[in-house]
């Protein structure tokens, strides 16, 4: 019975670091369509320069009350109905998105893509990495 259990965590486990190897969480450009991973410094100074945009928070309800960038909508990505609500976000505008860790960004990002948006960027490292000193914080 041990055996068994821990052959089941072990093909587990695989199957996660497969998908990480093989772009699981990779985004692919496309005609009609970028992706952009950028570093904080780099996103912030973007989304500073950018006066037509949209900023999308995909963490949970209960993540974005603790804290989120200020302008940010919540369109949690684990929702049920993110596919909808997204579909509301004018795809023609440049979209920033940005989870915890930047693990479920970028899955956003991908149906982003098929919902017919044209350029999504995404940060780096996620929200965790997020400094103060940056666009400010709404609570």
């Amino acid at each position: 019975m041990k055996s068994a259990r821990y052959d089941l965590t072990l093909h587990i486990v695989l199957a996660f670091f497969i998908c990480v190897c093989t772009g699981c969480f990779t985004v692919k450009n496309s005609a009609g369509f970028t992706y952009e991973k950028l570093e904080m410094t780099a996103y912030n100074a973007l989304l500073a320069d950018s006066t037509d945009h949209t900023l999308i928070d995909v963490r949970t309800r209960g993540e974005y009350k603790r804290s989120h960038l200020e302008g940010a909508m919540n369109r949690s990505y684990f929702a049920f109905n993110y596919r909808k609500a997204c579909s509301a976000v004018d795809g023609n505008k440049l979209v920033f998105v940005y989870c915890q860790t930047c693990h479920r960004s970028p899955l956003a990002a991908r149906k982003l893509k098929r919902l017919g948006f044209r350029r999504v960027v995404d940060l780096k490292g996620g929200y965790q990495h997020w400094h103060k000193d940056m666009v400010p914080l709404g609570k």
